[in-house]
């Protein structure tokens, strides 16, 4: 599991929050690293819209791969699911306050002005890696049960 610097680090390498959560957790459930980054390539900053949460994208995306229904009327597999999905929004909105960017920065990024002040602020050093660990934790813990 990547540490909150290296997580940093991989930000500025181009590694957005939804790949570095969805390539820590992959090997749980048979997948690369590789296969991770590409399938979270386009989740980024909130789907580049600056909205949903990367961490939280990455980590429903391994939790679905693995508890997923696959088949048509199969709702008993396709509600272990959601209730997976349940618990790990649960845990994420009690640590950060909510499931966006803006609410667990305070900023929205969408805005020029005030995605600066996230960075003047350092968040993007300190508050999503913190976001990002959190995630393939609760996730991991999720994954095991």
């Amino acid at each position: 599991m990547r540490t909150e610097e290296q997580i940093y680090e991989d930000f500025n390498s181009g590694f957005d929050c939804s790949m570095q959560v969805a390539a820590d957790l992959a090997p749980l459930v048979g997948l690369t690293e590789e296969q991770a980054l590409r399938i979270m390539a386009c989740f980024g900053v909130g789907a580049g819209q600056g909205s949903f949460c990367g961490a939280v994208a990455g980590a429903l995306a391994i939790i679905g791969y693995k508890f997923g229904n696959t088949e048509r009327n199969d709702m008993a597999t396709k509600g272990l699911c959601m209730a997976k999905r349940a618990e790990f929004y649960e845990a994420f909105q009690k640590e950060f306050g909510g499931l966006t960017c803006p609410v667990v920065m305070g900023y929205d990024i969408r805005i020029p002005e005030e995605a600066k002040i996230a960075r003047e602020k350092g968040l993007f050093k300190t508050l999503c890696p913190k976001a990002c660990r959190f995630a393939v934790i609760t996730a991991k813990k999720i994954l095991e049960e």
